[in-house]
């Protein structure tokens, strides 16, 4: 048993140190498997199969380019920028963009710029929204201008998708569009990732917009504003939690539940060092009366 389990794992091993062409010939099998076993062994040799990768990704079929897209974007390798770019303006609607997605890994001021033109401009939604994700992983806070501007976008996922990349370029600007879209957005799924965003960021100003989402029409944007509120450690909203408890019986009242556990423990916690302290301060006092 023990030297059958040595086999496998020989076998596992020699299988990771296959060479670049075999493992790109592999991507053009029928077997999902096997190309998915291939694409991680790409990832893994890393800038040796840039080049290799390039030439397949110009002359393959629809697929192949698909994939090749999906792994140039994955190594990040700044020698791939141009052929991943050329894909963007692909003839197949998901070859772009599965490169759209890729160029956020690779980004340099030419490509944000092109980012943000495909965000405002190109027809198709899924695009758009690939391009504000791709945006948000650029780590240019110059574009967060124009992923304000696409909160106004008639498609949701593109404005979903602007939120989420705006919760990785946060500015002040960022946070205040956030708020706006957590109390104006006509979508139930917006406004959940609103509400998720403010929370992870802690934002204090948004108190009030989130209280008031307690009461939002959907369970599940109920529920995200009961935990953000949680996170930003205010004894005011206790009441607020504690009537959604009672009102409700769903995910929005066990997010109720567990952000007023939170809050109560933080707050018996400071409650506990005040009073240590006044303790502290009484007997300082007191010493100082009996030296005198």
């Amino acid at each position: 048993m023990i030297l059958r389990g040595i086999g496998v794992l020989l076998f596992v091993a020699g299988c990771g140190k296959r060479d670049v062409g075999s493992a790109i010939s592999d991507l053009s099998s029928s077997d999902h498997k096997v190309r998915l076993r291939a694409s991680y062994e790409l990832i893994k040799h890393g800038p040796v199969a840039v080049e290799p990768l390039i030439d397949f990704a110009t002359t393959g079929p629809d697929s192949l380019r698909y994939i090749s897209a999906q792994i140039l974007g994955r190594i990040g390798d700044e020698r791939a920028r141009g052929t991943v770019r050329q894909l963007a303006e692909d003839r197949n609607e998901h070859v772009r963009r599965a490169a759209l997605l890729a160029l956020g890994n690779m980004a340099d001021p030419g490509i944000v710029e092109y980012l943000v033109v495909v965000l405002r401009e190109d027809t198709l939604p899924d695009l758009r929204a690939a391009a504000a994700q791709s945006l948000g992983a650029s780590d240019d806070t110059l574009v967060v201008p124009a992923l304000v501007h696409a909160l106004q976008d008639t498609a949701s996922s593109v404005r979903k998708q602007a939120v989420a990349a705006l919760h990785r370029l946060w500015t002040q600007q960022a946070e205040s569009a956030v708020t706006r879209t957590l109390t104006e957005d006509p979508e139930d799924v917006v406004r959940f990732v609103a509400a998720q965003t403010l929370g992870q960021h802690r934002t204090v100003a948004a108190r009030e917009p989130l209280r008031a989402a307690l009461r939002d029409t959907s369970v599940w944007v109920r529920a995200e504003a009961a935990r953000s509120l949680g996170m930003l450690g205010d004894a005011a909203v206790i009441e607020d939690l504690a009537g959604l408890l009672e009102q409700r019986g769903g995910p929005d009242a066990d997010a109720a539940r567990e952000a007023l556990q939170i809050l109560t423990s933080a707050n018996k916690e400071t409650l506990t060092r005040v009073r240590g302290a006044e303790a502290t301060d009484r007997e300082a006092d007191a010493g100082q009366g009996v030296e005198e």
